[in-house]
């Protein structure tokens, strides 16, 4: 079985161009959004074995497991399975850091697990993509709350647990911070006594993450003003997880379906996972049909231009309007995407924009809708795209700006007269054998290691 992300390097690209419309059928792979903090958040766990099943072979996981090399973690992966097994009995560093140029910010989510193991840690600074700010003073100021004390360089986060040890705090997010979410709910199922978390992201991952925790004997309830409440335990209980089926991968996939007018269908695929993208799609004339096995998405007539916002979930996820922008750029009409969650995730529309033919182009923004301001009105952040299509994606090629535009700028080139694509690495970070898989569909794409 291909492990792509440890074989890609600085010469490595893609090169891919318009063909038949991608028809067939592809499995939707584990979500990665929930992989790695279930993996993370085992490490609280004194003793005992986990076993999680339907892992994806993504970077973001090769890069947690790097983490555990380091700390002495025992576990097992097989790859050909989907399968990991993980043993918390004993592991003897309270160091991370990353190694090359790539990076991730789950080493944040591992401040709890190993400061309550060891009272102190040594954590490299979270990397990853640069679509905003993505500051960490939500996670900081969280943990400082629970009873960490932190100094901070360059590179590096330095912890310790204070005189009075890990102990529960009453802490108000000031956004939903997915991030910041999850190593709060960690975090403090390691601390003494009770925890409230209020303006609490609920991404069904967290909500996975939550079950998890419940399952292995932490208190947790949530209510729907966005507060989490817990209560720490040192009796943790591992057994088994099964990770839910990525749906930014099945909106990606989708995408390309649509795009290219073709019938694609995603076993695995759940509809309670994408509820508001389904209505966006719908509303736009695509074909849907579910069942048991999977979502079917198909193309049945022109579809219809539209307009929206990212929103905190339950509202349209901002990781899927990528892949929206790309159907949008076939759609006859004029279309816009209000990006209200982070500053400048239009860098891959500004990417492409040397790679269309015509006069056509994204047109990229500093201002609100007209009646629908946002917490960035005012602040000139590129944070509205106008998408007159349809659009003709010529030759060229581009660099891949960051994960979820990675996939985005494949399904272009799906849809070009021949685009050549570099950068792999943050492509294969989050998605598992992405060329393989729309290869399956009929796509003209080749992957170059």
């Amino acid at each position: 079985m291909n492990n792509y992300w440890q074989k890609i390097t600085k010469n490595s690209y893609i090169f891919g161009r318009k063909g038949n419309p991608l028809k067939g059928t592809v499995r939707i792979s584990g979500a990665k959004n929930m992989v790695t903090k279930i993996m993370t958040a085992s490490l609280i766990a004194p003793d005992g074995k986990l076993t999680i099943k339907n892992v994806p072979l993504i970077g973001e996981v090769f890069m947690t497991l790097d983490f555990f090399d380091q700390m002495g973690v025992r576990y097992n992966f097989l790859p050909e399975k989907r399968v990991l097994e993980i043993e918390t009995e004993e592991f003897g560093s309270s160091r991370v850091e990353f190694k090359g140029e790539e990076g991730n910010r789950i080493s944040l989510l591992l401040a709890g697990p190993i400061v309550s193991r060891f009272g102190q840690a040594t954590i490299a600074k979270p990397k990853g993509c640069k679509i905003g700010l993505r500051k960490i003073d939500f996670h900081l100021e969280g943990l400082e709350k629970l009873g960490v004390e932190i100094k901070e360089t360059e590179d590096f986060l330095y912890l310790k647990v204070g005189k009075k040890g890990l102990r529960g705090a009453e802490i108000q997010l000031p956004f939903p911070s997915v991030g910041a979410t999850e190593n709060m709910i960690i975090t403090a199922s390691c601390a003494e006594g009770e925890t409230t978390i209020k303006n609490c992201a609920f991404e069904p991952e967290i909500i996975e993450l939550i079950k998890f925790l419940q399952e292995a004997g932490v208190e947790i309830a949530f209510s729907e003003d966005r507060s989490i409440h817990l209560r720490g335990t040192k009796k943790i209980k591992l057994s088994e997880v099964t990770i839910i089926p990525d749906r930014v991968e099945t909106m990606s996939l989708a995408a390309a379906g649509l795009s290219t007018q073709g019938d694609v269908f995603l076993e695995g695929a759940k509809t309670d996972l994408i509820i508001r993208p389904l209505e966006i799609l719908e509303k736009m004339g695509a074909g849907i049909e579910n069942n048991e096995k999977g979502i079917r998405f198909f193309y049945k007539k022109p579809l219809k231009p539209i307009s929206l916002k990212t929103e905190v979930y339950p509202g349209f996820p901002t990781d899927f309007q990528q892949p929206l922008a790309i159907i949008l750029s076939q759609v006859k009409g004029v279309s816009s995407l209000h990006e209200t969650i982070f500053e400048n995730r239009f860098e891959y529309l500004r990417l492409l924009n040397p790679l269309l033919r015509g006069e056509k182009k994204f047109k990229i923004l500093n201002d609100c809708p007209d009646e629908e301001k946002c917490r960035f009105f005012g602040k000139n952040y590129p944070h509205l795209a106008v998408i007159s299509g349809p659009m003709e994606f010529g030759k060229g090629e581009i660099s891949l700006p960051d994960l979820r535009a990675g996939f985005a700028i494949l399904n272009a080139a799906c849809l070009s007269e021949g685009i050549k694509i570099s950068n792999l690495g943050l492509l294969f970070r989050g998605y598992e054998d992405p060329v393989g898989k729309l290869k399956a569909l009929g796509a003209e794409i080749e992957l170059v290691i």
